[in-house]
């Protein structure tokens, strides 16, 4: 029995000695982080909170970083922006010059070259990157910086996750385009024909556009024709029935059925010709310049047909011009100084300008939205060290008295071990 009782009050004493040292482990555990709770088993339902608490703080730290990033990205880009500028100043000096009375023919030869290499800079910045990313188009893209539903834009997400802050893309490249409207030009012209065709040149505005020609012939039919360039883009015979019209290239044509009128009668003071109701007959309206050709050179022509005799005829045209946009961004076209304006080069600056407000003002939002980040991480932070912070004199009484104990423990442990050892040499 003696026995039996010493081996169970050994067992006892050794499981608190474990106890004992476990417990002040886990107590210099906490001291050493500070924190009350370093797993679920401190306390299951603080742990819980503590991690999410920590998973919102590394959700914001990237969303800051994304913000840094995206903040890069337009510092970067208004730089670009900033060089885009000087270089439109020099162009517009450039064209001052250009202008200049005094200019030699050399002398305008170098200054419009330094202007296609101007042109050429221009498309260098609109195809510049920033960590891969192009800093005014859509090539490519990046993870760091997330994808707009607009492909020529990039978004960053704000303090918030349902708000979205726009970065442009596209605003270097619309502030290089100007659009050019150009006046309509109209003409009247009466004439009594003869043997030999008539040819009226036209010089155009621009290359493209809509002429609209009435073709009134008087006392037979006649052959109307236009071209822009070498391109023939109208060709029709209008007048009397019955009255054919036979070409020099042997073709014989017969008028549009109803094309004729009473103009003949009392030429050139018929009441017909102050009709406005004429205006609806033998009216066309082509366009010109819709494709490849470019030529600045309309020409129309009457009666080529090599008649023997006399004719009447009557016409009037409109030209309505597309605008014109020039694209300095444009890689199919090298433009000359010839073909702008001194006022054209402020117009792209001021464009530019508007480029660069958006821009700042969408950094200083960023930088805001990163602010607010930090602010609101900071008061995370610290709710989250008071929920999780650690008594500290408590946590050292509490080692103490462990300690204590395991002290008590050992020495009974020793004591215990000394009276086996006593009674197993006095049983030999």
């Amino acid at each position: 029995m003696d026995s039996l009782s010493n081996d169970n009050l050994s067992s006892s004493i050794t499981a608190q000695l474990n106890f004992g040292i476990q417990s002040a482990r886990k107590i210099n555990a906490h001291i050493q982080t500070g924190k009350r709770i370093n797993s679920a088993k401190d306390d299951a339902g603080a742990f819980s909170l503590s991690s999410r608490i920590s998973s919102e703080l590394i959700q914001k730290t990237q969303r800051i970083q994304n913000l840094q990033n995206s903040l890069s990205f337009l510092q970067v880009q208004d730089g670009a922006l900033k060089i885009a500028g000087k270089i439109i100043m020099r162009m517009g000096e450039l064209k001052t010059m250009f202008e200049a009375p005094t200019i030699t023919a050399s002398d305008g030869a170098a200054y419009d070259e330094e202007f296609k290499e101007l042109q050429s800079q221009l498309k260098d910045i609109r195809d510049r990157k920033f960590n891969g990313i192009n800093l005014f188009s859509d090539a490519s893209t990046n993870q760091e910086l997330d994808k707009s539903q607009n492909p020529l834009n990039l978004s960053a997400t704000a303090s918030s996750y349902d708000d979205i802050i726009t970065l442009n893309r596209s605003d270097f490249v619309g502030s290089m385009k100007i659009v050019k409207p150009f006046e309509n030009e109209s003409a009247v012209v009466q004439a009594t024909g003869t043997a030999d065709e008539y040819k009226l040149s036209i010089d155009l505005k621009y290359h493209s556009g809509k002429l609209t020609w009435w073709q009134w012939p008087y006392s037979a039919s006649d052959y109307f024709k236009a071209t822009h360039g070498s391109e023939t883009i109208h060709e029709a015979t209008y007048g009397l029935e019955r009255s054919r019209v036979r070409l020099n290239d042997g073709r014989v044509l017969d008028p549009e059925p109803g094309s004729s009128h009473g103009g003949i009668t009392g030429f050139p003071n018929s009441e017909w010709l102050s009709d406005p109701n004429r205006f609806e007959q033998n009216k066309d309206v082509i366009s010109f310049g819709q494709g490849s050709n470019r030529s600045k050179t309309i020409e129309l022509i009457v009666n080529e047909s090599g008649r023997s005799g006399s004719t009447v005829w009557h016409m009037e045209y409109n030209i309505e011009y597309d605008p014109f946009i020039f694209d300095l961004l444009d890689d199919h076209i090298s433009y000359s100084y010839s073909e702008f304006d001194v006022e054209d080069f402020a117009l792209y600056l001021e464009n530019l300008a508007g480029a660069r407000a958006e821009n700042g003002a969408t950094q200083q939002r960023i930088k805001g939205e990163i602010s607010e980040l930090q602010s609101n991480m900071v008061s995370i932070e610290s709710h989250k060290e008071r929920s999780e912070g650690l008594d500290i004199a408590r946590a050292v009484g509490e080692l103490n008295a462990v300690r204590t104990r395991l002290n008590i423990n050992a020495n009974l442990m020793r004591s215990a071990q000394e009276m086996e050892n006593k009674l197993y040499t006095d049983y030999l």
